[in-house]
């Protein structure tokens, strides 16, 4: 025994593995099944905002983070933290209150100290609400109708900034009645007001999500769409997880009896509702996150003398070649 190794004859523990993909879709520990790789391509995405309650904006998508060359340490676990969905605002009367922010994902990668982190989505802007309108995140949530643009402004994406972008700004709502779609990550949510669908007139829909990660081609992150007057529109959920907004004749095909969620574990932001919630009933709730990771294939041979540190035995036992 020398410095915590042991000694045994030549070997050559490990010479191949092929890849394994991880989805994680609840907070909880990340365990390495493949000793061969030193990185993995990893995609993090945070929990939708929720939607507003009254003509109101779409909640914006949570933060779309990857990074296809991870560095990963012979640590046996890592903290990956899957984000939730905000709430869509509760009616109270004169209240002036946001849909909530969705909150962070993150993947940890503990001793080699490198965190991987998407911010949640921001919540969808009421009518007459909050005066700096949709709540910035990832994806900025959608403007409600105000009389001002402030109250009417989308909220900012990419807020903290990271390079690339995880995200984009909420569409303003369009002052008559109508909210503004919340971001997406890979489009702006659309305004609300003249130039949407019917009459020239309706609410905005949500920005479409994103499949740039280098993984799969699937779309995730879509903003939710914005909610209008009853005889107006609702905007459209953006591809990739968003929910509808409320409010009237449709624009798109989905005609739900009330604001929809985003879709869980897509980061997907919340439909804007067309008129009050019933007191201490939310609904527009925005997608929980996901964080899915992917070890590749990789080779590593290993000729030793017969020394072996404990770090060693445990890469060697964890690849099944010990």
């Amino acid at each position: 025994m020398a410095n915590g190794g042991i000694i045994g004859p030549p070997n050559t523990p490990c010479s191949s593995t092929s890849s394994k993909t991880t989805t994680v879709n609840a907070t909880a520990c990340f365990t390495r099944g493949n000793a061969c790789s030193t990185t993995a391509n990893v995609l993090v995405i945070a929990g939708g905002g929720g939607g507003g309650y009254n003509q109101s904006g779409g909640g914006g998508a949570g933060g779309y983070r990857f990074c296809a060359s991870m560095p990963l340490s012979t640590c046996s676990a890592y903290k990956i933290t899957v984000g939730g969905g905000g709430a869509g605002s509760n009616h109270s009367p004169g209240s002036g209150n946001r849909g909530s922010s969705g909150t962070a994902s993150s993947f940890d990668t503990c001793s080699v100290g490198t965190k991987l982190e998407a911010a949640g989505g921001g919540g969808g802007n009421n009518s007459g609400g909050n005066c700096s309108g949709g709540a910035a995140g990832g994806s900025g949530g959608g403007g409600g109708e105000g009389p001002t643009p402030t109250k009417g402004a989308g909220g900012a994406g990419n807020t903290p900034s990271t390079t690339p972008s995880q995200g984009n700004n909420g569409g303003p709502g369009g002052g008559a009645g109508y909210g503004g779609g919340g971001g997406g990550a890979g489009c702006v949510g659309q305004t609300g007001g003249p130039g949407a669908p019917i009459g020239g007139h309706g609410s905005g829909d949500g920005g479409a999500g994103s499949n740039s990660w280098p993984g799969d081609s699937t779309l995730r992150a879509g903003g939710g769409g914005g909610g209008g007057v009853s005889g107006g529109s609702w905007g459209c959920p953006g591809p990739g997880g968003g929910g509808s907004g409320w409010g009237g004749p449709p624009s798109c095909a989905e005609n739900p009896a009330n604001p929809s969620a985003g879709c869980a574990n897509t980061g997907g932001g919340g439909g804007g509702n067309s008129s009050p919630n019933p007191p201490g009933i939310s609904r527009g709730t925005g997608g929980s996150g996901v964080v899915i990771v992917i070890e590749p294939a990789g080779t590593k041979t290993v000729t030793s003398s017969g020394v072996f540190s404990m770090e060693e035995q445990y890469d060697y036992a964890l690849a099944g070649e010990w």
